[in-house]
C-alpha cells in the first residue's frame, strides 16, 4: 500500500470527502442524542406541582434524586426507580401519592437519565433512611433496574411493582411478591414482547392491564418515542396504578 502523501490527487480528494462525511455524521449523531434528552422524558409542568401538599415534605438531593417525607411515617419505605430518560420528578405524583399514605419515598436519579446508573448507589442511600422494610415500583427500565437492585443487593424489599417493564435478563429464581401492570395500548411493550417478558418472571406474578393505557401514561413527562397515543389519560393511569400498587405493598407488607 503506498503512503498517503504518494497516494493520487484524486485518491486524496476521495479521501478527505470521505473524512468530512464521517464526521459530519458523528456531530448528527451527536445533535440527535442532544435533541432526544431535550424532548424525552421531560417532567410536564403539573409534576413540579406535587413537590408541595399536605401530609409530606418534598426536598431534591445533590444527585437530582427526590426525597418525600411524610409527616406521619408508617415506618416502610419506598423506592421508585425511572424509565429511561426520564426524570425522576415525572413520577411526583405518585411519590406524593404514597407520601400522604406514610412512605418515605425516594426517587434516585440515575446518571444520563438511566435507572440501571443509579442502582449501587440507590441501594447505599436505602441504607441511610433508618426504614425496616421498602417496597418498589420500576417503570419501564426502572423494573429491570430494580430487580438489579434487588439481585446485587438484596436489600429489604417486600414487595415489587413493575409498570411497563422490558426485562433483558431472566428474573424467574425471585423469591419475592412482584405485580405487574401494563396499559393495553403500550407501543414499547407490545403483546409479543409481553410475552416474553412473563416467560422471565416467576409464576406467582400477578398482572393487571389498564384498558387504553399506553407506556407513557404512568408518569408526567413529555415524549415517548415508539408509544402509541392511549385512550386514557395519564392522571387516570396513574392513579390506577398507585391504587393497585398500594394495595399490593400493603397485603404484602402485613404478612409475618
Amino acid at each position: 500500500m503506498r503512503p498517503f502523501f504518494l497516494c493520487p490527487r484524486g485518491d486524496v480528494q476521495m479521501l478527505k470527502k470521505i473524512g468530512i462525511a464521517i464526521v459530519v455524521l458523528l456531530l448528527l449523531a451527536v445533535a440527535g442524542v442532544v435533541a432526544l434528552y431535550q424532548i424525552e422524558g421531560r417532567p410536564l409542568p403539573e409534576a413540579s406541582g406535587y413537590l408541595q401538599g399536605e401530609g409530606y415534605t418534598a426536598a431534591t438531593e445533590d444527585d437530582g434524586a427526590l426525597v418525600f417525607t411524610p409527616a406521619r411515617p408508617n415506618g416502610h419505605g419506598l423506592l421508585i426507580l425511572h424509565g429511561a430518560l426520564i426524570e425522576p420528578l415525572a413520577y411526583a405524583k405518585s411519590a406524593a401519592y404514597f407520601a400522604a399514605l406514610g412512605y418515605t419515598v425516594y426517587l434516585p436519579a440515575g446518571a444520563l437519565r438511566l435507572p440501571i446508573n443509579a442502582v449501587d448507589a440507590a441501594a447505599a442511600r436505602m441504607a441511610s433512611f433508618g426504614v425496616a422494610d421498602w417496597v418498589a415500583i420500576g417503570h419501564s427500565m426502572g423494573g429491570f433496574a430494580a430487580l438489579e437492585l434487588i439481585r446485587r443487593h438484596a436489600p429489604p424489599i417486600r414487595a415489587l411493582a413493575l409498570w411497563g417493564s422490558d426485562l433483558p435478563a431472566d428474573y424467574r429464581d425471585l423469591k419475592l411478591p412482584v405485580l405487574f401492570i401494563r396499559g393495553e395500548r403500550d407501543g414499547l411493550l407490545t403483546p409479543e414482547r409481553f410475552a416474553a417478558v412473563q416467560e422471565k418472571l416467576p409464576p406467582t406474578v400477578r398482572y393487571l392491564t389498564l384498558p387504553g393505557g399506553n407506556h407513557q401514561g404512568f408518569a408526567l413527562y413529555s415524549h415517548q418515542l415508539f408509544d402509541n397515543p392511549g385512550s386514557t389519560s395519564a392522571d387516570r393511569q396513574i392513579d390506577f396504578a398507585d391504587e393497585r400498587s398500594a394495595r399490593f405493598f400493603t397485603a404484602n407488607l402485613d404478612r409475618p
